[in-house]
């Protein structure tokens, strides 16, 4: 049975794969702009309001990135990502090689993934993060809007990240991946 004859036999099935997702969305059953990702099969809704805080985090950071970005690699800001047949998650901000199709990135590909944080911090830490790890992306940054700090995660694997270190204010954080990238949140304008 397809996800569409399961909604008119009046059945929704207890999960969904991306590509479910991808076909309510196309027939207008989910909006196209809706904030939730998909975790384990499950929707999971999104704040629909973010923060002023968060925001500003968000295009300070955008602004800092894309002033040094390298040619050859893009940044995209929530972006639905594609982790496994069960998994889609929208971080922050992706960056990954030019060329590259968001339904087609997995987490080896990206080469930075940010998430900005305010009352979303423990979600993206004790959720998130493990996620991204198991699913092999190298170099995430939880930014804090609140705290002013960076908790950048990198050597991911099944049980999380092996290596957690957490940058202030007035240190600078360099991407892993993308050496051009260097932030001091001191310094965002």
């Amino acid at each position: 049975m397809t996800i569409f004859q399961d909604i008119q036999a009046g059945t929704i099935p207890a999960t969904l794969t991306v590509e479910q997702v991808y076909q309510l969305t196309a027939a207008g059953i989910f909006e196209e702009n809706a904030n939730f990702e998909l975790i384990d099969g499950e929707i999971v809704p999104m704040a629909a309001a973010k923060a002023d805080w968060h925001e500003i985090m968000k295009s300070r950071l955008i602004r800092a990135i894309t002033r040094v970005l390298s040619d050859d690699a893009r940044l995209f800001v929530e972006a639905s990502v594609t982790f496994s047949p069960t998994l889609l998650l929208e971080p922050d901000l992706a960056i990954w090689r030019k060329g590259g199709m968001p339904r087609q990135m997995r987490g080896p590909d990206l080469l930075l993934v940010v998430e900005v944080a305010d009352s979303s911090i423990g979600y993206d830490l004790r959720v998130k993060a493990p996620l991204y790890a198991s699913h092999g992306v190298r170099d995430y940054w939880v930014v804090d809007a609140v705290r002013q700090t960076v908790r950048v995660h990198r050597q991911p694997g099944d049980r999380g990240y092996g290596e957690v270190s957490e940058f202030t204010s007035d240190q600078t954080v360099t991407a892993l991946l993308l050496p051009e990238i260097a932030i001091r949140l001191d310094d965002l304008d």
